[in-house]
């Protein structure tokens, strides 16, 4: 049966945004063998599939499984493999454990794609021993669990693959698991085609895209034509209006009831939106999208709300529980308040005499004029705020993670319990936040504490502390930063406590909250903010790094020292 890619093209782009949240630019090529199935292709990110095919079976299936596996190069493929002295038995081998490689992330983020996939992997004979049969046997075997192989070879690449699937995220594996397989192939003397590629899974590309130097076989792609830049600036355009919905069929059977997606103001493709119950109105923010370098006006919704009242007892338990760590803070914090002493002149009684003013006063008797009798100096004491410090608890479901007998969560909650004591007894104006997210349309944002609030009123609430849904961190710093911008002191601290890089259910890029909130740290410092993370999972340096800087975040590595690192933290970044 002969397919169109023409008639697949729009429908192919939406299929892959609905799964990737990115754009893919999919082309149509006619580079074709007439005397086998022409393959697609991977250049500079751009997709080109066969603008038309003949197939024995009526699948129309296989532009999006030729798609998906050609995005799945570009999201999991970081880098490309030198050509050096490989011979294209090697290169053959390494570039089908590449193919299997990054399908293998793919379905572990997308579980229905394997079944997609293996609709192509139907065997009709794995009796015959030769490389291409080997290689597709291979290929069904990691890929079905159900599909069992007794061939040596088939069983040693299966089980090189899967007992490596930890280390599935490093591309280096497929160079390393194929020279074994090649040199394995090579011993049984099975060569391959005379040098010629020929993939041996129909949906599959030529791989070009996996090699620096250019091979034989390889054609230069044509550049963009007008017509297709114009296409993809349409796209752009659609995707600004609001409320556009699309319904996408399949247009080789009537029986199937497609798609239904909706387009927000230049969104990624959502599955849902959440509704936030009752009267709560959203603030919404601005997200920065690295992948275009634009800051995307009231892309998030946030809402606010004052926590629930909690149990004063169990405030009581956690002071009593920490009270000497407790009462050595507080040791602290009076040392570093800041009380400045003030001579009041000019007073009717004091402290002592201002002998100006003596002076003055007994020229002005002996001059027969009435004297000024106000001589005398008042010491007084005025006390000035001279920071303010935003307190903002990361309460993803990651913090609900047990450490013992107690959870992230918990943990935080004592320590932030104890430092409030501690900023009280200071007499510095703070406030203590929380929040998480459910995609960009509902961020939670839990006021423990506002500036103007009393703590020992509030911390009742903090007793209900406890962690749900993802990070979506970027939006919480702009919305913490919003409020400490109106305080009047002359230091300004944002303090996050974090336990791992942000994320959401509405991104699959797991780079693009980390550049949100890297974006919304920069607007910190132009604020006269002093941001400050307090990051409780290794794992996450790198990222921490980046969004925050150097100097400007520290890991915990054992969280019972939690109250006392976070009460240095206040010592050394907010009085210095």
């Amino acid at each position: 049966m002969q397919f169109y890619l023409q008639q697949q093209k729009r429908r192919t782009e939406l299929y892959l945004r609905a799964l990737w949240g990115r754009e893919f630019l999919v082309n149509g090529h006619n580079k074709s063998d007439s005397k086998s199935t022409p393959l697609s292709y991977l250049e500079k990110n751009e997709l080109f599939l066969p603008s038309q095919l003949k197939l024995p079976v009526k699948d129309n299936s296989y532009y999006h499984a030729a798609a998906a596996h050609l995005a799945s190069h570009v999201m999991y493929g970081n880098s490309q493999f030198e050509v050096g002295d490989l011979n294209f038995i090697q290169r053959n081998i390494i570039g089908l454990v590449e193919d299997l490689r990054v399908e293998l992330q793919a379905i572990k983020k997308l579980p229905g794609l394997r079944k997609l996939w293996l609709g192509f992997h139907k065997l009709s004979d794995n009796t015959s021993i030769n490389a291409q049969q080997l290689m597709r046997r291979l290929s069904r075997c990691v890929l079905d669990p159900e599909y069992r192989d007794e061939h040596q070879w088939v069983v040693k690449g299966k089980k090189l693959i899967l007992d490596n699937y930890s280390a599935l995220s490093e591309q280096s594996i497929s160079r390393e698991v194929g020279l074994k397989l090649a040199n394995d192939l090579g011993q049984m003397r099975l060569p391959l085609n005379s040098g010629k590629y020929d993939q041996p899974v129909l949906y599959r590309d030529d791989n070009r895209c996996l090699w620096q130097e250019t091979i034989e076989y390889r054609e230069s792609s044509a550049a963009l034509t007008a017509q297709q830049q114009s296409s993809l600036q349409n796209n752009k355009l659609v995707e600004q209006q609001q409320g556009k919905k699309l319904k996408l069929s399949n247009t080789f059977s009537k029986q199937s009831e497609g798609f239904l997606i909706e387009e927000r103001d230049q969104a990624d493709f959502e599955y849902q939106k959440q509704k936030q119950a009752g009267d709560e109105k959203p603030i919404y923010y601005p997200e920065w999208d690295y992948r275009i370098e634009h800051l995307k006006q009231n892309w998030c919704s946030l809402y606010e709300k004052e926590s629930d009242k909690g149990s004063e007892i169990k405030i009581e338990e956690i002071l009593q529980q920490h009270k000497f760590v407790l009462n050595r803070l507080k040791h602290i914090a009076n040392k570093l308040r800041l009380d400045k002493l003030q001579k009041v002149k000019k007073m009717s009684d004091g402290d002592e005499l201002d002998f100006d003013r003596v002076v003055d006063a007994i020229v002005s008797a002996r001059m027969n004029q009435v004297p000024d009798t106000r001589v005398f100096v008042r010491n007084e004491y005025k006390e000035s705020k001279s920071m303010a410090i935003s307190i903002l608890l990361d309460l993803s479901e990651s913090t609900n993670h047990m450490i013992g007998d107690t959870s992230i969560s918990e943990l935080m909650r004592d320590a932030v319990v104890l430092l409030a004591e501690t900023l009280t007894v200071a007499n510095e104006a703070f406030s203590i936040a929380g929040f998480s997210s459910n995609g960009r349309h509902e961020i939670n944002f839990i006021n423990f504490k506002k500036y103007s609030d009393s703590f020992e009123e509030k911390r009742a609430g903090l007793a209900n502390v406890k962690g749900q849904y993802s990070t979506r961190l970027g939006t919480a710093i702009r919305h913490s930063a919003q409020q400490l911008v109106q305080q009047s002191a002359s230091k300004k601290i944002l303090l996050v406590i974090t336990d791992g890089a942000p994320s959401d259910v509405d991104v699959y890029d797991q780079k693009y909250l980390e550049y949100d909130s890297w974006q919304a740290v920069k607007t910190l410092f132009r604020q006269g903010i002093k941001p400050f993370c307090l990051n409780l999972d290794s794992r996450a340096d790198s990222a921490m790094e980046h969004i925050f800087g150097k100097g400007h975040f520290e890991t915990l590595e054992h969280l019972n020292r939690l109250p006392e690192v976070l009460s240095r933290i206040y010592i050394k970044h907010g009085r210095h």
